[in-house]
């Protein structure tokens, strides 16, 4: 039982009463959904005995009595486990649902942010209904567009990204775009890429995966076809966050499209930082800035990024950095591109109409 999930139903079979439940709520048991729950802690409390043949997760449990949960670094990424979760372990799926939207995209560990905490969502041939936990949609989608996720059946991640656009918008859904061409040509072991760095030809490959993944999808939409295909047509797999996605859906938006990403700038015979994004002839670099690694790094990491600042100043690079609220709204995001290289302007070309 990975993260000790447990139903209701499995621990009444077991004995335990409503209140028991309801006491080990806040000390050793964890509510998901309604009848849902996940057992976080060891516990010596004699009322909460009952949960110790559910508590077979050690690293689960290990994870929150060390109280890495409540750590600042761990939040966003704690919270999107739980709601994937909930949508895994949501007790009365029928035959013929099929997960989707939001739902699918927690499934598939598609990163988004600030989505609404809503119900399941499934997709059902026959069947519409809706509950608190649950909305069933009556539509028929094709076997093509499904896949499966621990046994449950989910729309694929292409497809997902593309109905994201109607949940989410489409700087969402881009950003979601590019997550699912990065890992079907890299894969989805960040540290591993990291290691080996980017193919030399990586980028020859794109049109052909872009193609692969999503050509088939986007004719089976009903609506926004046209909109989707331009999208996935700037997709790329360079984009290593969802703030860099939505950093380069911003730069598409405003016509600036000859920008290059995770560019190495060498010192002499040493590599001195790579860079987020460049426009090369103008020589002006784009940073964007994760809280992540400045909370992981400390003084170290900001001290260290100081000093190559004024060493690619000295090289002639002018820098605009941006804060990760900053890259979520297009106009901030383009007063401040403009007010601080003014040069750009001259480079937009025909912008990206949605």
């Amino acid at each position: 039982m990975k993260n000790n999930v447990v139903y209701f139903t499995d621990f009444r079979n077991a004995g335990a009463s409503t209140a028991d439940i309801r006491s080990a709520l806040g000390c050793c048991l964890r509510k998901l959904s309604r009848g849902v729950y996940t057992v976080v802690r060891r516990c010596e409390v004699r009322a909460h005995r009952f949960l110790s043949p559910f508590a077979t997760d050690s690293a689960w449990m290990t994870y929150h009595e060390e109280g890495r949960d409540k750590e600042r670094s761990q939040q966003r990424r704690y919270e999107a486990n739980l709601k994937r979760l909930q949508v895994l372990h949501y007790p009365h799926y029928r035959a013929g649902d099929i997960v989707f939207g939001i739902s699918a995209a927690r499934l598939h560990r598609i990163g988004m942010f600030d989505e609404p905490d809503e119900p399941v969502s499934v997709f059902h041939p026959v069947s519409s209904t809706k509950s608190p936990e649950l909305i069933r949609r009556r539509r028929t989608i094709a076997a093509e567009d499904v896949s499966e996720v621990e046994g449950l059946r989910v729309t694929t991640p292409a497809r997902t990204a593309l109905d994201l656009r109607a949940e989410l918008g489409s700087a969402a859904a881009f950003a979601a775009m590019e997550q699912v061409v990065r890992w079907h040509l890299l894969g989805d072991d960040e540290d591993l890429i990291f290691r080996l760095g980017y193919p030399a030809h990586l980028l020859d490959e794109v049109p052909g995966a872009v193609a692969a993944l999503f050509a088939a999808p986007i004719d089976r939409l009903a609506r926004g076809a046209k909109v989707a295909a331009r999208l996935v047509s700037l997709a790329s797999p360079l984009s290593e966050s969802y703030a860099e996605s939505r950093a380069a859906f911003n730069l598409h938006l405003l016509g600036l499209h000859d920008f290059v990403q995770q560019v190495n700038i060498a010192d002499g015979s040493r590599l001195l930082t790579r860079l987020d994004f460049l426009f090369r002839d103008d020589r002006v670099a784009l940073y964007v800035d994760g809280t992540q690694k400045y909370v992981d790094g400390g003084f170290d990491v900001m001290n260290k990024e100081s000093r190559q600042h004024n060493r690619l100043l000295a090289m002639g690079y002018k820098i605009v950095r941006f804060k990760f609220n900053e890259v979520l709204d297009p106009k901030t995001f383009g007063q401040k591109l403009f007010f601080q290289a003014p040069e750009l302007r001259r480079r937009c070309g025909k912008p990206l109409v949605l």
